[in-house]
């Protein structure tokens, strides 16, 4: 019988405010599925396009990048960086022919 898929997904969090919340889940002993993998970053605006397409390449089939809330970045403009890079992104995956997820949009 063969297993559902399941999509091996790569979170990018930042220290902060996303990756403080992973560990506080992890800490009350709340679990999240396994195929999510998290790498901790100073801030998600430290996130390069090189590091999502590599993700991708690597074996990834989605990539989440987690900040802190718009207007309130402890680096003040990462998070609305990481929300350029991201754009930048998904463009170069329609221009190669990849089609984005549009459901996970941030407007």
């Amino acid at each position: 019988m063969d297993e559902p898929f399941e999509p091996q997904i790569i979170a990018f969090c930042c220290n902060y405010c996303s990756y403080a919340a992973a560990d506080l889940a992890g800490s009350i002993r709340m679990s999240y599925p396994a195929n999510v993998k998290i790498i901790l970053v100073p801030c998600s605006g430290r996130v390069d396009p090189l590091h999502l397409i590599r993700a991708l390449e690597k074996g990834a089939d989605g990539i989440f990048i987690a900040g802190c809330m718009e207007g309130d970045c402890h680096f003040e403009t990462g998070n609305f960086k990481a929300k350029k890079r991201a754009a930048y992104v998904r463009h170069l995956l329609e221009e190669m022919g990849i089609e984005p997820d549009q459901s996970a949009d941030a407007e």
